[in-house]
């Protein structure tokens, strides 16, 4: 029987599995994205009950082959979680979709275990919230092989330039417009482009028409990779207006 011991995780998402126990979806730094069982997890007796927490740092071992081993042993990690409330809540419970969708089971992911786990406590300081997000959506699709070409214009090699209008185009990238474009395409301004291809993300918190012509960039970007699947935390926005 496997057994893997130690492994510092994140429980993505969690479900009541019977009676007493509960499925747990973790993301691990050395085995990837995980399906376990917890048994016994909800009962009234249980000790582990308390550690079954998302976005708090854990040490887990679990044992059992097949697609859901057991969870053998769950403590907090030596590390003060993140403090998230309100809409830094909701960010990294956004986040934690985002992860959930676009990782596969068993693929080791080291270098978006490391961007995850600052991202959650990035996600703290409620002032720059957006463009945490963007840097680590953007970063996310890159680990993935999904990288965004923001260097030159897609179709003739250019190079961009501060005062043109883009759109930008699926699995191509950032064409000048020069005639009327589709309006469901994202358009942004080559100044934009400019900062995103030398990663100066400060720069683009601080100027509101770049960071919102971002936000629609990376929102049509994504919805394309998840294909059919809905993010339920989007919908938790709206009361806030997001």
């Amino acid at each position: 029987m496997n057994v893997v011991n130690t492994q510092v995780a994140y429980i993505l998402h969690k479900r009541a599995f019977r009676e007493t126990s509960s499925i747990l979806e973790v993301f691990t730094k050395d085995y990837g994205r995980v399906s376990l069982m917890s048994r016994g997890s909800r009962g009234v007796r249980s000790k582990i009950a308390g550690n079954l927490l998302l976005f708090t740092p854990l040490v887990i071992s679990w044992q059992g082959k097949g697609s859901l081993p057991y969870l053998k042993s769950i403590e907090r990690a030596d590390i003060k979680a993140p403090v998230l409330k309100s809409k830094s809540l909701l960010s990294a419970l956004y986040v934690n979709e985002l992860l959930m969708y676009l990782l596969h089971k068993d693929d080791v992911q080291e270098a978006v275990f490391e961007r995850y786990h600052h991202c959650l406590y990035a996600l703290e300081n409620k002032l720059t919230i957006e463009i945490t997000l963007r840097q680590f959506e953007i970063k996310l699709l890159e680990l993935l092989g999904f990288g965004l070409n923001v260097d030159v214009e897609a179709d003739t090699g250019d190079e961009i330039k501060a005062n043109e209008v883009y759109s930008y185009f699926l699995e191509h990238g950032p064409v000048r417009n020069s005639v009327a474009t589709n309006a469901n395409v994202p358009q942004l301004s080559g100044s934009c482009l400019q900062a995103l291809s030398a990663e100066q993300f400060q720069k683009i918190a601080e100027n509101p028409q770049c960071l919102a012509e971002l936000k629609y960039l990376m929102r049509f970007l994504i919805n394309h990779h998840l294909g059919n699947k809905k993010l339920k935390s989007r919908e938790l926005f709206r009361p806030a207006t997001r």
